[in-house]
């Protein structure tokens, strides 16, 4: 696929499948579980896109930083990011924008980036108190809008994506990780791995949208419900 590019997998996913389930997250230390379809995903992604241009006014060619754990919230961050035309970087120096969990703010890694989102990750995306210095994720993104319609990507295929990466590589990277995960179109994946970096949000996001499938995101995973849940969540590869 040399000129598709991550936010066009998704709307592919979208286009082919808006109803069934994209993302299904659940976390074992709280026993929270949220189940998003394509349709459902799309609005948090419409609305962190039009944050980005509309509230902020980025443009291709600035570049976004993310720290989160494994967390559904991190699927409509990224791909806002990438309609916008920004490309998500693993260096917080290199960044205009954040958006990360309330103890990576806490903990002052992101103290020189300009505009700075606390994602508060409590269940049903509610609000939090953001650390000094920063705004809530959640309360500046639910205001936006969230008509798809006017969803545009504003990044080329050959623009970079993550860390230098274009976009037109990744979304080739992602084909070939979901060849190595066992992916065949339309495959279901569960991520069980606590790492969620740059590397995961390849296999655990971007792989499934490459065949066109669906995520079960499990964090804090308890390794004696993976069969279980495996089953009854009808994966067809787990990690």
């Amino acid at each position: 696929m040399p000129d598709s590019m991550p936010e066009l997998l998704f709307q592919a996913r979208l286009t082919s499948d808006p109803s069934g389930p994209l993302v299904t997250f659940y976390d074992d230390e709280t026993g929270e579980r949220a189940e998003l379809s394509a349709k459902s995903l799309g609005n948090w992604v419409a609305k962190t896109h039009f944050l980005l241009l509309d509230e902020l006014g980025t443009a291709p060619g600035d570049r976004a930083y993310l720290s989160l754990p494994v967390h559904w919230l991190a699927a409509p961050i990224l791909l806002g990011c990438w309609f916008a035309g920004l490309e998500v970087v693993t260096d917080p120096a290199q960044a205009s924008v954040a958006f990360c969990d309330l103890a990576t703010v806490q903990s002052g890694a992101v103290a020189g980036v300009p505009d700075v989102f606390a994602v508060s990750l409590l269940s049903m995306a509610r609000s939090a108190e953001p650390p000094e210095g920063s705004s809530d994720y959640a309360a500046a993104v639910r205001v936006q809008p969230d008509s798809w319609a006017a969803v545009r990507p504003q990044a080329a295929a050959q623009d970079p994506a993550l860390d230098g990466i274009s976009r037109a590589q990744l979304a080739r990277q992602a084909a070939g990780t979901a060849a190595e995960l066992g992916l065949d179109s339309g495959g279901r994946l569960m991520w069980t791995e606590p790492e969620f970096g740059a590397t995961a949000w390849v296999a655990a996001l971007l792989a499934p949208l490459a065949v066109g499938g669906s995520v079960v995101l499990v964090r804090s995973a308890d390794r004696g419900k993976t069969a279980a849940r495996a089953a009854s969540e009808q994966v067809t590869a787990i990690r």
